[in-house]
């Protein structure tokens, strides 16, 4: 193994290793997660409350494209460039070019986004914005600035930068639970601003913590498009299909019952029983080039002993969010987001249980990229969401057939990524 500060083979110096386990970087990036789960809960809470069921709905649909698209599109680029240069770094090569093909890639994706979505506007404002323009224009701000949030994720993950990781989750929920506050303090009880607030937050995060992303490009040798395009179009179908099954049941919700407050009270729900999956994209951020540093120091006992560690975690908490639900769901619905807001004890148990399906589905998920099987992750997700769709065509209430349609996607997610991760030659999930 070659000694930290050392020249590649090629005469480029070497870039300094990154330290630390997955535990320790789960704990450096759980420390920003926490205040940006708490801005999340704070922003959906406030919002309804202010704007009242009906015109929720138009929040919590806005809500659910930005993290659909922004994380659908982008989240592949983090996974990728983290991996990447994660692999670089064990290896001792500067990933600076590596990173400018991601940015590059990153770029073309957005820009191909944004004009599908000014073709679609007029339709997406009337049928999912309820007339209102500035939703539509706020979408297409937040999920430029989601762009750049998970490429600089990427160089901070992926340089073991963890610091700076949780300094930009902790500035996007400081800004978010700042500014709802002052507008709810001030009595504004219109969509517009509470749209406008989700785009201004990850932007002034993204430029807070330039200077990090910055000191992370190292120079190296050149970097082919085969290095991040090789998988990424089976990490964009992954990553689309696995925000279509963690969020289409409000877009699902909103077109079968357009007439009533059904999806503003789903997504008040889903707040509540999605609390752990906030906690867990701390150990989703470090948990790939975790794996991948083992993976290129060829330690397979390490790479098995880390997703054990995570996968019993994880379920653990699946467990204790379920428990969670059943026992003060209700109460703790109502207590939040007011009398308005309300869904059965069943309800919320069954989105909690999604929820931790969904979390398990995604530590197989990392364990599948990390070995570079991008394709039997890509089509394990894609089935489950072509499952939602199907699910969502029985003949119940729309209420019941999205959560039958949620839970039946999560579990062919899960069973499909772990046994293919069962089956991998390395049997590194045994």
């Amino acid at each position: 193994m070659r000694p930290q500060g050392s020249a590649t083979a090629d005469g480029v110096p070497a870039s300094p290793r990154p330290s630390g386990s997955v535990a320790s970087g789960t704990l450096t990036v759980g420390i920003g997660l926490v205040l940006l789960g708490l801005s999340a809960t704070v922003y959906l809470v406030l919002s309804a409350r202010a704007v009242g069921p009906r015109e929720f709905a138009s929040v919590s649909t806005l809500w659910t494209l930005v993290y659909t698209f922004g994380i659908g599109a982008f989240l592949p680029f983090e996974q990728e460039l983290g991996r990447a240069l994660a692999g670089r770094t064990e290896l001792g090569r500067g990933g600076g070019p590596v990173i400018i093909r991601t940015v590059q890639a990153a770029t073309i994706t957005l820009v191909i986004l944004l004009a599908v979505g000014a073709v679609l506007s007029p339709a997406l404002v009337d049928r999912l914005f309820d007339g209102q323009w500035t939703l539509l224009f706020a979408l297409a701000v937040a999920v430029a600035a989601m762009a750049a949030q998970y490429l600089t994720r990427g160089m901070f993950s992926g340089s073991g930068r963890f610091g700076w990781y949780s300094a930009q989750l902790g500035i996007e929920g400081g800004v978010r639970i700042v500014g709802c506050v002052a507008l709810f303090v001030i009595g504004l009880d219109v969509a517009g601003p509470y749209a406008w607030l989700l785009a201004a937050a990850p932007l002034i995060s993204v430029v807070a913590t330039a200077p990090g992303a910055t000191r992370a490009i190292q120079p190296g040798p050149p970097s082919p498009w085969a290095e991040i395009s090789a998988n990424l179009g089976w990490l964009l179908l992954a990553a689309v299909c696995a925000q279509g099954v963690a969020n289409a049941a409000m877009v699902a919700v909103a077109l079968l019952a357009p007439e009533s407050d059904a999806a503003g009270q789903f997504l008040a729900a889903f707040v509540i029983a999605r609390v752990p999956l906030f906690l867990f994209q701390a150990v989703q951020a470090v948990l790939l080039p975790g794996l991948a540093r083992a993976l290129a120091a060829e330690d397979r006992a390490r790479f098995r002993r880390e997703l054990r560690r995570v996968l019993a975690a994880t379920g653990a908490v699946a467990a204790v969010g379920v428990a969670g639900a059943a026992a003060v769901g209700p109460q703790v619905l109502r207590l939040a987001f007011g009398d308005e807001f309300a869904l059965g004890r069943f309800d919320i148990v069954v989105l909690a249980a999604a929820t931790g399906i969904y979390m398990i589905a995604l530590v197989f998920q990392s364990g599948l990229v990390a070995l570079e099987r991008h394709r039997d992750n890509g089509l394990g997700w894609a089935v489950a969401l072509a499952t939602f769709v199907l699910a969502c065509l029985v003949p119940l209430s729309a209420l019941h057939r999205v959560e039958l349609a949620l839970v039946l996607s999560c579990v062919v997610a899960a069973v499909l990524m772990g046994a293919r991760l069962l089956a991998s030659p390395t049997r590194t999930a045994s």
